[in-house]
């Protein structure tokens, strides 16, 4: 006998607590069947309660992390909540579709960001963006290449490179993937975080301000960037990199909490980031930590710290693709 789907049943529950709700809006219902409505709607609620107090337990007893529903403050928001998340859990498929298409994975372009009169953030005592980036592409070159995978960096020195200079070296060099690197910089020095960003045409506040500092000197303008907005109906390349940032930002955490317990997880994000728009192929902007934090920055400044994050990234596209090949196997 299969055991009760939990969600299934609220979705039940509520769903007649609408149409309760219905009858006695449109309808003239007798005194008694007014009555029964009512309490049937406190039982159902009661139910509902229950419910969500009894699922917000793990097996074992452990405590589910809280999640944005519980720190809503109306009670319709977090019934409102819950249902988005019904629907949203309610997916088809998590096959990739460039596996639906044929596509293979041979060529990673690895993208080190900032470079030459472009020093990107700096650190409090002075260490550059531009420097971290690039050995870390360095470091992530040498360790994909030894797994087989041809791989080109968009810079190997302290150059300045435009970003559509960046992207044009990704399409000669017949990039099937493309991971631009970079590290933050907040006003708040004692915050140290990993967060990877896929592309959107807009984002959230942080998101666009951090998409404009990227994107400065980009080199297109505008109607060249519109043509390449108009260009966005590529649902394979979207999809993908959504998938891309979410394996190399889990990879990334489980890694460096290993050795920095204190590093925050913000997540996979979208924005717009120029760079990212015209890469063509599965593309993610990877900001492995914030050199702001002054513990952080000498962090950096250690071989074997900056050897962890290039393991992090590897592990994440590893995952990605490993994650690719399996979904092949399993539909086949």
């Amino acid at each position: 006998m299969s055991t009760p789907n939990p969600e299934s049943q609220r979705h039940a529950l509520l769903r007649g607590v609408f149409e309760d709700n219905q009858k006695l809006v449109g309808h003239t219902v007798s005194k008694q069947r007014r009555t029964t409505v009512w309490w049937s709607m406190g039982i159902s609620l009661l139910v509902i309660v229950i419910a969500l107090m009894v699922g917000s337990v793990e097996e074992g007893g452990k405590a589910e992390p809280v999640s944005s529903v519980e720190i809503l403050t109306s009670p319709d928001q977090r019934i409102l909540a819950s249902q988005d998340e019904m629907v949203a859990s309610e997916s088809t498929t998590d096959l990739p579709l460039s596996h639906v298409y044929g596509l293979d994975v041979r060529t990673i372009v690895l993208d080190p960001g900032h470079g030459g009169h472009d020093p990107g953030a700096s650190g409090p005592v002075g260490l550059s963006e531009k420097t971290v980036t690039l050995d870390v592409a360095l470091r992530l070159e040498r360790r994909l290449k030894s797994r087989g995978y041809n791989v080109v960096l968009t810079r190997r020195e302290d150059v300045s490179v435009s970003l559509r200079q960046r992207v044009e070296d990704a399409r000669v060099n017949e990039a099937d993937l493309f991971v631009s690197i970079h590290v933050n910089s907040i006003p708040v020095d004692s915050l140290a975080f990993i967060e990877t960003y896929y592309f959107s045409p807009r984002g959230d506040a942080r998101a666009e301000e951090l998409a404009f500092r990227e994107n400065f000197n980009a080199g297109y303008s505008v109607a060249q960037w519109q043509n390449s907005l108009e260009e966005l109906g590529q649902t394979v390349r979207d999809e993908d990199s959504r998938r891309l940032a979410t394996h190399i930002q889990n990879a990334m955490m489980s890694n460096m909490r290993k050795i920095n317990p204190g590093i925050h997880d913000w997540g996979t994000r979208s924005g717009p980031f120029t760079v990212l728009l015209n890469a063509k192929v599965p593309a993610v902007l990877a900001e492995i930590t914030a050199i702001s934090m002054p513990e952080e920055e000498q962090n950096l400044l250690e071989d074997a710290y900056r050897e962890q994050l290039a393991i992090g990234l590897e592990s994440g596209i590893i995952s990605y693709l490993s994650a690719m090949d399996s979904s092949v196997t399993t539909a086949d």
